[in-house]
């Protein structure tokens, strides 16, 4: 009998086990059918908290992940069940996304990437809109003119506008082709054009806020960007833009909202909301009102913010270019990488302090071994070229080599030091900067893009010394138990950016790649 409750008594815990088990599961069931994942491209920032607003009275759970639009194709292929919409900036990087994964697609607002320049510099160098690529050609090739842009590997607005570029040096073509890209004039139009980069960038946020520190002449970016750049100009009592839009052809990004079909009718119940309500006339409202065209042209009625002083004509429609096909795109984007845009020269100083030993210097290798080699590098379009030259400094306390490749293919015996190299020591971040800072004196920036990749895990002793030139950008990577203030000090004092590669050190070092 005894036997006989003990047994009773197991089967009834295990009921009552499996109850709760099941409560839970359908409770997490339930707290889960509203939520919902877009993955956006980073220009989309500034709109979350209006999107967050409609989600939270509307009892969604709805959450963000951003990266680079020209990343968006692959993160689909690889976890496509993670997200349940793509707010990309241009529909150009959804084609390659098959139609019976991305379905519902619509454009919520319009953005022109547009050249701009400061006021008195345009009067001077008498810009025609209807030849403006070929003015821009022939400023860069007197020595008139230098500029900012968007890097056009890892950004939507500096992809965009290097195909407006491609297309009217071209000779506006009903559609680029291969054969245009292997035009000797073309290519010779290209490569003088882009010497006239002084700076790039992998984020549009970031050339906003280097042009409004001062010292340059003309940018390239979103126009909205452009809007808010002038305003913050105006109010600052300095110069403001001129934007230039090109008569026979403008790059235009749609910001395509599209739903990722993973047969979940609870998932696109949602994004018919969140899509409705972006198109919806109020938000269209608010869209115009932060400079975000809601249509072609013809129909831009704000006024306070569509000013015709900065050299718009919000009565006027957009002409955009035909992209041409995924296939040409990728080619012409490589093209870029390896052939047309100003060479680089990088200085990247590692730490090898003793903190690093074991699995922060294996991630080390493991990132380095990805950029420095040019086939595995290709595959993410961040490789050097052979015009490109690359030194390296390990460092701990003190500097524990010195390396370069003269060309940015040859790269095999860095790689081979750099995976011998034994870490150990103390950690001073500040000699190493200063060394490389003395090897890029050597190097004319007319010529090349210079830059300071610093990678380090752990606080340093020291600082600069009295004397030290701050005119080289210097971007930190943060790994580790890494002094944010230190590097963010860095940062402050030449002009460059903090990276955390906390979270992956071999994305922190292909997010850097598209500032050098």
């Amino acid at each position: 009998m005894i036997i006989l409750y003990k047994k009773i008594a197991v089967v009834l815990l295990l009921a009552a086990l499996l109850f709760s088990l099941s409560s839970c599961s359908f409770e997490n069931k339930r707290e889960g059918d509203n939520s919902f994942t877009v993955l956006s491209s980073s220009e989309n920032k500034d709109l979350e908290q209006m999107l967050m607003e409609f989600a939270e009275k509307n009892k969604i759970n709805l959450k963000f992940e951003y990266t680079g639009s020209l990343n968006i194709p692959s993160m689909i292929k690889s976890s496509q069940k993670d997200y349940d919409a793509v707010w990309s900036s241009n529909s150009i990087w959804n084609a390659s996304i098959s139609s019976s994964v991305l379905k519902n697609s619509k454009s919520i607002s319009v953005n022109p990437v547009i050249f701009a320049v400061k006021e008195s510099r345009y009067k001077n160098l008498g810009f025609s809109k209807d030849t403006v690529v070929n003015d821009l050609v022939q400023a860069v090739e007197k020595g008139n003119l230098k500029f900012l842009m968007p890097s056009v590997t890892q950004t939507n607005s500096g992809a965009s506008a290097y195909i407006g570029f491609l297309n009217c040096l071209a000779g506006n073509p009903p559609v680029l082709t291969e054969e245009d890209l292997n035009s000797e004039a073309l290519q010779e139009s290209l490569k003088t054009l882009f010497k006239g980069v002084v700076r790039n960038s992998g984020s549009d946020e970031y050339l906003i806020d280097i042009f409004n520190e001062g010292g340059y002449d003309a940018l390239v970016n979103y126009e909205s960007s452009l809007i808010e750049l002038n305003n913050q100009l105006i109010k600052s009592n300095k110069e403001p833009l001129r934007f230039i839009y090109p008569s026979d052809g403008v790059s235009v990004s749609d910001s395509p909202f599209a739903y990722i079909d993973n047969n979940n009718e609870k998932k696109l119940e949602i994004f018919n909301k969140l899509q409705s309500f972006l198109l919806s006339s109020d938000t269209q409202q608010k869209l115009e009102s932060m400079g975000r065209r809601t249509t072609y042209g013809g129909l831009v009625s704000n006024d306070e913010v569509f000013k015709e002083s900065y050299g718009i004509d919000k009565n006027a429609y957009l002409s955009p270019i035909k992209y041409p096909a995924s296939s040409v795109i990728k080619n012409a984007l490589n093209l870029y990488q390896d052939l047309f845009r100003k060479p680089s020269v990088v200085v990247f100083c590692l730490d090898y302090s003793g903190s690093m030993f074991g699995e922060g210097n294996e991630q080390l290798v493991a990132a380095m071994e990805k950029i420095l080699d040019h086939k595995l590098a290709s595959e993410d379009m961040i490789q050097f070229s052979k015009m490109d030259k690359i030194f390296v400094i390990p460092f701990s306390s003190e500097l524990k080599w010195v390396d370069s490749a003269i060309s940015g293919i040859d790269t095999a015996n860095l790689i081979s030091r750099i995976k011998d190299t034994e870490a150990h020591g103390k950690t001073n971040i500040y000699a190493p900067v200063e060394h490389a800072i003395e090897i890029l004196k050597d190097f004319d920036a007319d010529v090349y893009t210079k830059s300071i990749v610093l990678m380090t895990d752990g606080e340093s002793a020291g600082n600069f010394r009295k004397g030290t030139s701050y005119d080289i950008p210097v971007f930190s990577i943060m790994f580790g138990e890494a002094n944010p203030k230190q590097l963010d000090e860095i940062s402050r004092l030449t002009k460059g950016k903090t990276f955390d590669g906390r979270i992956g050190l071999i994305n922190a070092f292909k997010e850097i790649r598209g500032y050098n």
